[in-house]
């Protein structure tokens, strides 16, 4: 059931309370329901996915219940729809199966929680008198009508791209941690958290729990469809889902400018399984006119240029008449599909180094920007060197950038709630970036695929697959060792035996020919955020296709600032 929640525990004005749920209701257009009483609202906006009776707020006589997201193994709790295996499994909800994010009231207390990969988005609102929560930022704004801009937030995303910790752009909006689950006490008023495990021993066989997965994933009232890139984890996905349906529609899309384009590989992939395959071109006007549109629907800047084309994509999809649709996050982060974990394995080797001493002093007096010197630093400091395989900028280069003073190793706070954790380098490779890089790409894929009333779901995500690699002793190999042997059973060798290129895309050529570069220096002589001559460090290296990822998160940023504030 993909949709909105929204709710308020407190004094209520029903009219202001409506109007707030209605502003996101592109992700459930189908059903709107609302269930109020003294202290308490409860809404729902719904995407019809299964089981067109099971309406919301759904209750069992003292609970009431709003929810977002899909319970896959809702049959076990003897019932007809996922949203009354909620109620069903109250109040263990490590039994519930998916991808969820649901606020539950019980007459004492309202519990919010998100399923343990953070698939689907909540976040709330906390003040003396008012509690309030909801799928997207956007509901709670215009619920409070005045908002002010979060200072610190800014840190973190530089660093990451995404705000991985509760903090949001907002001041005093948090979010649910993936797999929390929180308890707020409405007569006292005080919140207490627990979170549900995401480590669990399990027995069996990957391929097996692999199939199961993508077979959970096809549940609904409506065919399913697959986006396909023509890499190794959206070609597995594609090619079990088509044997288990039968019959699948893939898409793919692509660019004029053929260096760029990954179509050919798509299409060897959609022969081969064959699926009835859709081919999108995206062109430098598409590139304008989404980006235009996504500055106004993300509540927070966009950390990935991806989001851009995957927002266009969405749309052509709905257009198709589909409503759900698999892809093929995870794969990376679970299976250690990047290069850079085996070469931050081997880096931190060098904190073993009998006679690191004199290095450490070269270090600190050769200073040099680039992230790699930052690495050895921290090796050599005996700092934590992995943050993210995908942090961008590091804390010196902050330094650098920033008109406020960033602190050393200011980064670490934004991971605080996951450092907690004492595991050895692969396992915490793959444990951090969960919720840095994925926590990043969920995000982009719920907004992306949301805007359009679109549920996507993503089957190498899940609780059994991840814990059966996890403990795999083969894990580390090579880079999706594990994953690739599988595939290679369904895919042409070509597809599991080419070299991994990440995903890339014309924006910045479009970029650098429009006047996008002197809007970014007014906004920035405006705001002062950044320092103007390392704002034009950052132009100028654009231009020779150096720091692309630092200058989309600063265009983003002030692009998105100048909107909102």
């Amino acid at each position: 059931i993909m949709c909105a929640i929204f709710g308020i525990v407190g004094d209520v004005d029903r009219t202001k309370a409506v109007t707030a749920i209605r502003s996101i209701k592109h992700r459930g257009p189908d059903q709107e329901g609302v269930w109020q009483a003294p202290g308490i609202f409860l809404g729902h906006e719904r995407l019809i996915i299964l089981n067109p009776d099971a309406k919301q707020p759904m209750s069992d006589g003292d609970k009431w219940v709003v929810f977002n997201g899909e319970i896959y193994n809702y049959q076990d709790f003897g019932v007809t729809s996922d949203t009354a295996a909620i109620l069903k499994a109250y109040p263990d909800f490590e039994k519930l199966d998916g991808m969820f994010a649901f606020a539950l009231y019980d007459g004492k207390a309202l519990y919010l929680a998100r399923d343990i990969f953070g698939k689907k988005p909540l976040f709330y609102y906390q003040s003396d008198n008012l509690f309030i929560f909801s799928s997207e930022i956007r509901a709670i704004l215009a619920y409070l009508e005045r908002y002010d801009f979060e200072p610190k937030a800014l840190s973190g995303y530089l660093s990451f791209g995404y705000l991985p910790n509760r903090l949001t752009f907002y001041k005093d909006i948090y979010k649910l941690l993936p797999g929390e689950v929180m308890r707020f006490d409405c007569k006292e008023r005080r919140v207490s958290s627990s979170v549900l495990p995401l480590f669990k021993k399990h027995e069996g066989d990957l391929q097996s729990a692999l199939i199961k997965s993508v077979q959970k994933r096809l549940q609904g009232d409506f065919e399913v469809a697959s986006l396909l890139s023509g890499g190794v984890d959206s070609s597995f996905v594609a090619a079990v889902a088509k044997e288990l349906q039968g019959h699948l529609a893939t898409f793919s899309i692509g660019y004029k400018e053929s260096r760029y384009s990954e179509l050919p590989y798509a299409k060897e992939v959609a022969e081969h399984i064959g699926s009835e395959h859709v081919e999108v071109y995206f062109g430098k006007e598409d590139f304008f006119k989404t980006f235009h549109t996504l500055l106004d629907h993300f509540d927070e800047p966009m950390g990935d240029s991806a989001s851009v084309p995957l927002a266009f994509l969405f749309a052509k999809i709905k257009e198709q008449g589909f409503r759900i649709v698999l892809s093929g996050e995870g794969g990376d982060e679970i299976f250690l599909g990047y290069r850079q974990y085996f070469e931050f394995a081997d880096l931190l080797r060098a904190k073993d180094l009998k006679y690191k001493n004199w290095l450490k002093n070269y270090f600190r007096s050769h200073f040099s920007p680039n992230k790699e010197w930052e690495w050895y630093k921290r090796v050599f400091e005996g700092e934590t060197l992995f943050r993210s395989s995908s942090e961008v900028f590091t804390d010196l280069q902050k330094n650098l950038f920033l008109k406020q003073n960033v602190k050393d190793n200011e980064s670490l706070d934004f991971l605080e709630p996951f450092l907690k954790n004492k595991l050895q380098s692969f396992d915490f490779f793959t444990y951090i970036d969960l919720y840095t890089r994925l926590g990043l790409y969920l995000s982009k894929l719920d907004t992306t695929s949301m805007m359009h009333s679109i549920e996507a779901r993503t089957p190498l995500l899940d609780r059994e697959v991840f814990n059966l690699a996890m403990q795999h002793p083969d894990r580390s190999r090579a880079p999706k060792y594990l994953l690739k042997k599988i595939a290679k059973k369904v895919l042409p060798d070509s597809i599991i035996d080419r070299r991994k290129k990440g995903f890339s895309y014309p924006h910045m050529e479009w970029l650098l020919q429009s006047n996008y570069l002197t809007t970014m220096e007014k906004i920035n002589d405006e705001t002062g955020f950044f320092k103007p001559d390392q704002l034009q460090f950052l132009i100028d290296n654009a231009k020779r296709n150096r720091f692309s990822r630092h200058f989309w998160l600063v265009l983003s940023f002030l692009l998105w600032y100048k909107k909102k504030f």
